[in-house]
This record gives C-alpha cells, structure tokens and sequence, in this order.
C-alpha cells in the first residue's frame, strides 16, 4: 500500500499528458487516418517529455517543479500551432497576431514565467503530484476511450458484414470463365473538363480525346452523388444512396451509423469475390480507404525510422506544435535533406508512384481481379509538377492543412498535377487494354470536383463496350457498377435517378449549371 501511495505521488503527469496530443489528434480523425501513425507521434512526445525533464532536473535538482515546468513547456509546445491558425481566423480588424514574431516572443515570456514561479514555489509542489497524475490521466484518458471503442465497433461491423455478404450476392447469371478484369480508378478532385476550363483555365480534351479513341466512353455532364469522398465512394461501391446503404447495417442489427465501413467491404466486392475475383488494393495512407484484407494488397514496407517518409496524420500532428515555426521559415528544409518536396510529403509522393508503377502489372495476375485504386491526385498537398518531377517550391504546400499558400498557388498547382495524372492515366489505359487477354472494364472517375461551384462536376470515364449502348452524360457514380453488372454480369440492377447531394442526403440537391448539360 505504502508503495502504491509512493507511486502516485511520482510525478508523472509530463509523460501522461504528452500522450494527448496525438490520442486527442486520432480520435478527431478516426475515419481518416491508419491507427498505426499514430505510434510515432507518441514516441516522439515521450522523447520530447523526458529530455524535457533530464534538462530541467539539472536546474531545480527536485522533481516536483522539474515536472511542472515540463507540462507547461508541452502545453506551449502542442499547443502553437492550434494557437496560431485560431489567431489567423480572427484578426483584430485589419491587424493579426498570427505571426511567428508575436507568438514567439509571447510564448517564451509564458515559459520564462512557469521557470520563475517553479523555483519560487518549488518547495510546495510536493502534493500537486496525485492531483496532477490524475487530471492528466482523466483527460488522455478521454480520447483512448473514444479509440478503442471506434476499434471494437468497425472491427465487429465489418466481421459482421464480411459474414453476411454471401447473402447479399445474388445469383449471377455469368457463367463465362473468360471474366473481364475490372478496374476502379479514382482520381482524387479530378473535375470535369468544363469546369476545368472555366475555373482554372486547363484544357484537357487532349486526354479525353485519347481515352475516346482508345474506346472509353466520356461522361460529359457527369456529377458526383455526394461532395465528400467517404460518402461518394461508399455511395458508388455499394450502388445505392448512403441511407439506403446504412439500411443493410441495420438489418443485421448494427449501426447504421458504421456506414462507411461498408466501403471496404462493399457489394460491389462481396459480388465480385462471390463470382471468383481477387481483390487488388493499394495502401492509400487513410484507413478508410486502405483495403488491407484484399487477396492481393500492394503496400511500401513500413520503416519506423525513416524520418523522410511521414503519414498525413503525422504531417497534420507536426504542423499543429511549435514546429510550424521551423517548417514556415523553411530552416528545417536548409539544415536537412528531406527530399525535394520537404520530408512532410515525401511518404505522399512515394504512395501515389507505388499506385501509378504497380497498375500496369495487374494483367498479370492469373483469374479475373477487380483492382481498387484510390489515387491521391490531383488533390493538395501539390507536390508534382505537369512532367512528373517533384515542386521544390514550398508555397504550394506550406498553407493550412499542406494546401497552397494563395489562389495564384492553387490554381497552377492543380492544373500540374492534372496535367501530370492525366498524361499517368492515359499511359496506364493504353498498357492494360494491350496487356489483357480479355478486353477489361475500366472506370476513371473523380470522386468529388475541387471546390466551392465545380465541387460536384466529376471526371467520369468508361471502357466497357459490352455496355456502351446503357452509358449516357449525366451518369453519376451510383449507377455506374449497376450497369456494367447488368451488361457484363448479367444482373438486373434498375438505374437510381442521378442525383447531387453537396452536403449529404436531406440536403438540397445541387441543380446542373454547366449551359450544354442543363437538360441532361
């Protein structure tokens, strides 16, 4: 008892406390994000408590002010970043204080205070330690919980998924052993053709004019059903509109809430896997979309020491601390070579070539694959240049959340990296048509348009002749697996109407603007 006692009375609030950050950080983006990021985030605060501590010790040569100082320089540390993009939302006026200047100094003034008072009152810290270990516990304690139950839930909803989903199949009437393989391909906010000319100024009929006379079919007033990834994914991989697909989840008595996990573990898969398909996915850095148990999953070895390669949750975790301040000045790039796009993006660039190498070797694998590939381009952060060569400028992805630093930067940055995708895709269509023994199915689509009026203008592209004659412009995804099921599979899936939810089902659905697709 005595020693239980002695133990809470350790201070070890530092290193319970350094762990929030990054649970805190994890339980708000439990949807995005693979779990496993989250490891290095804690070593690296736990690293960072406890040469905290060894410094500090040497100064006050007591544990109880050396803890305290501690907390409060971690405090001022995770919380810096938070602290400025809050200053930069709401200026005083015309005047803001979100500069490094004024934070850096104010900061500093903050720590040099926490010293002068430690050592005042150093002495009479000796009974803040229980206190201090247990609010800290109590409030790391919070987001764990949130965590772990989001693990106990989608890992019992997708068991439970997996198991009925024989069920769910119908009776397909293919019988041909010669199945086409079947490509998914979704190009992150690759917007339309017209809306890339109206809003940024690209021209790329050149692309799909290739794809036409390769023989794809262009969609040309295609539109997303929803304005978000999760949603418009979930929503086309399982052929129906978002409540209608949390109605299966409730039917099997789960919560309909789970709904996206269902993109996993889609009817799309489950029919496919039913009819022999391997599955093929690629690791895409967001749990939500990382389809780990595909009979083939193509993924880059994980290296816990490789500081160069880093996951968004991890590069979202550093801009939030006080490096932000090293990473906006550029002084971390001068002083280390972290790769030519700046060590926060080099784990993106290496995942997007992994995708865009390994595609053009599927027809190799023997039987009928549907290939999943969910390519990060051209989304933020912009870090290829149109010729594929890596932007070593910084103020494309130096902004908020690795976007651009202004619309100057937006605009020519997206239209890089469609031109360099675009040219990507059009290599890749050409090597798969070539290379398979049966022609394939391959859909390119966008899943969302980038922003704000073209949010829901989509790049939608076909190459399925068996169902030319059922393709038509306005197709949205949510009838795209519907037709080419029927056509190639021969199933019997009637067409949903087309329709655009920017912000989800119960919203207003967005009407047409584009003058040449109004009426389709």
């Amino acid at each position: 008892m005595q020693k239980l006692r002695s133990l809470a009375n350790t201070p070890m609030y530092p290193w319970i406390f350094a762990a929030y950050p990054a649970l805190q950080l994890a339980a708000a983006n439990l949807i995005q994000i693979d779990l496993q990021d989250i490891v290095r985030p804690l070593v690296f605060s736990w690293i960072m408590a406890t040469i905290g501590y060894m410094g500090l010790y040497l100064v006050f040569r007591r544990p109880e002010p050396t803890a305290l100082v501690v907390l409060f320089g971690l405090i001022f540390f995770f919380t810096y970043g938070h602290v400025y993009y809050l200053l930069r939302d709401y200026p005083v006026g015309e005047f803001t204080f979100a500069r490094h200047r004024y934070l850096m100094v104010a900061y500093a003034l903050g720590l040099a205070t926490t010293i002068w008072i430690a050592r005042k009152i150093g002495p009479r810290l000796s009974n803040t330690s229980l206190w201090l270990n247990a609010l800290t516990l109590a409030l790391a304690f919070i987001p764990f919980v949130r965590i772990a139950d989001h693990l106990i839930e989608t890992n019992e909803t997708a068991r439970e998924v997996s198991k009925s989903s024989r069920e769910l199949v119908e009776d397909a009437a293919a019988t041909d052993d010669n199945l086409p393989d079947i490509y998914y391909i979704i190009l992150d906010t690759y917007t339309r053709g017209d809306a890339l000319e109206r809003d940024y100024g690209y021209d790329n009929s050149w692309f799909l004019d290739g794809l036409s006379n390769l023989g794809f079919y262009v969609a040309t007033c295609s539109r997303s059903n929803y304005g978000e990834t999760l949603t418009s994914l979930t929503s086309a991989l399982n052929l129906d509109y978002i409540p209608q697909v949390g109605r299966r989840l409730a039917e099997l008595g789960l919560d309909a809430n789970n709904v996206f996990v269902l993109l996993k573990q889609s009817l799309v898969r489950s029919q496919l896997e039913a009819l022999g398909y391997r599955t093929v996915a690629f690791q895409t850095g967001f749990d939500w979309s990382d389809m780990q148990d595909a009979d083939i999953y193509l993924s880059l070895a994980r290296k816990p020491l490789d500081l160069q390669r880093m996951s968004a949750f991890e590069a979202l975790f550093i801009e939030n601390t006080a490096i932000k301040l090293l990473l906006d000045t550029q002084y971390l790039l001068k002083i280390a070579d972290f790769g030519a796009a700046g060590f926060r993006h080099r784990g993106h660039v290496e995942l997007q070539l992994n995708i865009l190498e390994e595609l053009p070797r599927i027809p190799s694998i023997e039987g009928p694959t549907f290939t999943f590939a969910h390519v990060l381009i051209p989304h933020t952060p912009f870090v290829f240049e149109a010729n594929g060569e890596i932007v070593t400028d910084p103020r494309y992805y130096s902004g908020e959340r690795a976007g651009p630093i202004n619309r100057e930067y937006l605009i020519r940055g997206y239209r890089n990296e469609v031109a360099f995708v675009s040219q990507q895709m059009l290599e890749i269509a050409e090597i798969l048509l070539r290379q398979s023994d049966v022609p394939p199915v391959i859909i390119i689509q966008g899943d969302t348009g980038l922003e704000r009026d073209n949010k829901m203008q989509i790049l939608n592209v076909y190459y399925a002749p068996l169902a030319a004659a059922e393709l038509y412009p306005a197709i949205t995804p949510v009838n795209s697996f519907r037709i080419i099921f029927n056509a190639y599979l021969g199933m019997d899936f009637d067409l949903l109407p087309d329709i655009s939810y920017p912000k989800g089902d119960g919203e207003p659905s967005a009407p047409e603007t584009a003058p040449n697709c109004e009426s389709g």
